[in-house]
């Protein structure tokens, strides 16, 4: 072989030589550059989980937080109790109001007499009030009539033939925000079509909810309701109510029959 061709050879082998080692270099530095992406995915990983938690423990104690002052602001001292609203204006003129702080004192003179008129989207119907034996159930009634409580509502539960019932205001509130004790109870016999009952889930927990019996047999009913009132005028529009009312099981009524305007007529 002459010199030339020998020189070509070891050029080859060298150049397979240092062909060899830059594969073996950069598979050797494989395994680095992913245990290095690994490294970093790690630590990414890591970092999120840890602003998560710190995110979480910052909402923890915040909320922790947020209770504590709501305790304490709760617990603290109030004072003394609010005083009692005033009662409003005999002629009407009083302003509507729908929230008290506490149930009103006496506002009525019980040796009065006192009617209740009741314009309706279905007619105008008209109840005495007896004051005598209900005192607490009919100043109730007046106070919220004259500051205009019962103007606008629905008569909102109805069953034909039983029973009309009013004095739910609109949205989450459920009264005037007070309640009162019941007076004394009626005897057995003493409820009639047309008579008007304190309505309440439980004894002495009365509102601003009452309930119109529409029933001939209401002498056969429970007197488990204080009786404060009796329609005297306007029967037949009560029975106009009924009519559009529910049933028992569902005694919301097919058309919503409202309070337009509640007027007290008061007489010596």
């Amino acid at each position: 072989m002459s010199k030339q061709g020998q020189r070509e050879r070891q050029r080859a082998r060298r150049a397979r030589r240092e062909h060899g080692r830059r594969q073996a270099a950069a598979a050797a530095s494989r395994p680095k550059k992913r245990k290095a992406r690994a490294a970093v995915g790690l630590l990414a990983t890591l970092a999120i989980l840890f602003l998560g938690v710190l995110g979480t423990s910052v909402r923890d104690e915040a909320a922790d937080e947020q209770p504590a002052t709501a305790t304490t602001e709760t617990s603290a001292p109030t004072g003394a109790s609010p005083p009692p609203p005033p009662c409003p204006a005999p002629d009407g003129s009083s302003g509507r109001r729908t929230v008290f702080d506490r149930a009103p004192e006496m506002c009525i003179d019980v040796a009065k007499s006192y009617r209740a008129r009741f314009v309706t989207t279905a007619g105008v119907f008209i109840a005495t009030l007896d004051p005598v034996r209900s005192p607490l159930a009919v100043n109730n009634f007046v106070f919220l009539a004259r500051y205009h409580f019962y103007d606008g509502l629905p008569f909102h539960r109805v069953v034909p033939g039983f029973y009309a019932q009013s004095g739910a205001p609109e949205g989450p509130a459920v009264g005037p925000g007070y309640t009162f004790p019941d007076d004394p109870l009626p005897e057995r016999g003493e409820y009639r079509e047309g008579s008007l009952v304190m309505a309440h889930e439980r004894p002495d927990d009365n509102g601003s909810q009452f309930v119109i019996w529409l029933s001939p047999d209401a002498a056969e009913f429970d007197p488990v309701f204080p009786l404060f009132g009796q329609v005297v005028q306007g029967l037949e529009v009560l029975q106009r109510i009924g009519a559009d009312g529910g049933t028992p099981e569902d005694p919301s009524p097919t058309t919503r029959h409202v309070i337009e305007r509640l007027e007290i007529i008061e007489s010596p």
